[in-house]
């Protein structure tokens, strides 16, 4: 018995000795290919770095990590090993501070920046730009991780393709491509369980093409989530051809047609928003097979045709405390006679045509009245606690200026569905804020009453900065913020190396919401780069801080 359990022992205490050795194997290794002594015959240590990034994906094995260097490397970058899940990823990072490039210009050799065909990679911090396909290609690869990296000027931004499956992004920007930003699309094997953060998709290149800001292609595809992304100045703005995904805290506007363009089953849009579209802010499309989406504290807002579309009757929407409001025509469509794949409540119906709105088969036409009368209700059952506004103004804090935060006299304040609504807004303050949960992607700040010397005051519960809205900006931003005791406001604006550029004269504020529109410009009115930004804002002694992304 005594030996049995010391040949356990040593088994055990073997075992992780060779575990020891495997994980101290883990080099990092590092690429600057302007260092005066930089040779692909290096040890590719920090003093004699590599000089090529591609002669760094032919060394790389489980667990290394590659720190490179800033510089314009005019190479094509493809993988010769995968990491596993025991070992660790082969990571691939920007040195910390800089930013190399990979630059396609004159390359004739390779048509995609960056091939990856391989897994457990992670590629962080990289400018991709100027190659004649795919600025990055991905194909059968699986747990791989792409963090902070920007890819522009390419005919396309990054696509997914030949199942490829269980893999993130993290705050990647693609901007000025001519077919889509971001695409996973099958190519006959179905890709799966991806995860977008906090990504941007914008600035198509041909207006004379379908560009897609985030595309899920054609097929079987399923289970994708984004969370808090961005697309505009694109075609269409989320085209989603999966089933099982969840878009939350999105935003989609100045889309030239569409802002979400939906086609699979059980998509579901949670606190998102969208804006400024000539054609449809969300449009159900008929894929020939059934299918539901979900519509859940959403704005949607400033439609040219159509604010939400259903274009087939034998697709389901469920729609539930949302704001449908701004629209030039049609407020609620469907295109086919019948509203029994509809089901909906809490909802705020405004429009700018009062007369379009809900339609049903361009036949049974509803008037603002007459939703607001229960005709609408009457007709398809649904609605029965819906409203009805018959002014933007009286909903969000600046339509004009499309800043659509609530304010306090809204309709949609403590009056959305509990059960169904999210635990967070589109700011990610918490819901509900009030006595209720509020209709829409934003919850409004209650203030709270205070009783002082017999006297009732309104004081807000704490000092906020909102995220500024858009975010990332291309012309003018807004940065909203409420105060909790009256005082001295100062608001100004810092660049990355931490140099005031824009401040706003220190002025007396009093408690509640307030205001300021940047326009990009700086204290003597020069335009400033594009990147992110600091904004500070001081209250007596209380400070907030925000970050805000410009983009040309």
């Amino acid at each position: 018995m005594k030996r049995s359990i010391l040949l356990f022992v040593f088994m055990l205490c073997f075992i992780l000795f060779l575990a020891t050795v495997t994980l101290s194997r883990a080099t990092n290794y590092y690429v600057n290919k302007n260092h005066s002594s930089a040779n692909d015959s290096n040890p590719g240590t920090l003093n004699s770095p590599w000089k090529t990034i591609q002669h760094a994906a032919e060394i790389a094995v489980a667990g290394d990590t590659v720190f490179i260097h800033a510089g314009n490397y005019r190479e094509a970058i493809y993988f010769d090993h995968s990491g596993n899940q025991t070992s660790g990823y082969i990571v691939f990072t920007a040195f910390p501070g800089e930013k190399p490039l990979i630059d396609g210009t004159g390359n004739t050799d390779a048509s995609n920046g960056i091939l990856l065909d391989k897994s457990y990679i992670k590629i962080i911090g990289l400018e991709v730009a100027n190659w004649a396909s795919n600025a990055i290609w991905i194909e059968g690869a699986s747990h791989f991780e792409i963090s902070d990296c920007e890819v522009h000027d390419v005919p396309y931004g990054i696509g997914v393709a030949y199942g490829s499956h269980d893999f993130v992004f993290n705050r990647t920007v693609a901007h000025h491509f001519d077919l889509y930003g971001f695409d996973v699309s099958p190519n006959g094997i179905d890709c799966y369980n991806g995860t977008f953060n906090d990504c941007i998709s914008h600035t198509g290149r041909d207006r004379d093409q379908n560009v897609d800001g985030f595309a899920l292609g054609h097929g079987t595809q399923h289970d994708f989530v984004f969370n808090r992304c961005t697309t505009y100045d694109v075609f269409d703005g989320f085209d989603i051809s999966s089933g099982n995904t969840i878009l939350n805290q999105c935003l989609a506007y100045n889309c030239w047609n569409g802002g979400y363009k939906l086609w699979q089953d059980n998509v579901r849009l949670i606190n998102c928003i969208g804006h400024s579209c000539p054609g449809a802010i969300v449009e159900l499309d008929w894929d020939e097979q059934p299918g539901t989406t979900w519509l859940i504290n959403c704005t949607f807002f400033n439609a040219g045709t159509y604010t939400v579309w259903v274009e087939n009757k034998n697709d389901r929407l469920r729609m539930y405390n949302c704001i449908l409001a701004g629209g030039d025509n049609i407020g609620l469509a469907f295109e086919q006679m019948g509203v029994g794949n509809y089901q909906g409540d809490n909802n705020i119906f405004h429009n700018d045509n009062p007369y379009r709105a809900i339609v049903v088969a361009y036949t049974d036409e509803f008037t603002l009245d007459q939703v607001k009368n229960g005709a609408w209700t009457s007709y398809s059952g649904q609605d029965a606690h819906s409203l009805v506004e018959y002014s933007d103004i009286n909903l969000f804090v600046d339509p004009d200026n499309l800043d659509l935060h609530l304010i306090g006299s809204s309709l949609a304040l403590d009056h959305a569905r509990s059960d169904l609504a999210p635990p967070v807004d589109f700011d990610g303050n918490l819901r509900p804020s009030g006595d209720g949960f509020d209709i829409g992607a934003y919850e409004y700040q209650f203030p709270v009453k205070v009783k002082e010397n017999r006297e009732t005051f309104s004081v807000s519960k704490s000092f906020l900065m909102y995220q500024n809205y858009p975010n990332p900006f291309n012309s003018k931003t807004i940065i909203s913020y409420q105060i909790a005791e009256p005082g001295f406001v100062e608001v100004e604006i810092f660049n990355i190396h931490g140099q005031s550029i824009k401040k706003w004269e220190k002025n007396f504020q009093t408690i509640g919401m307030h205001r300021v529109v940047w326009d990009a410009k700086d204290n003597f009115g020069n335009p400033v780069p594009s990147g992110p930004y600091l904004c500070r804002i001081t209250n007596g002694n209380k400070v907030h801080a925000i970050k805000l992304l410009y983009l040309k």
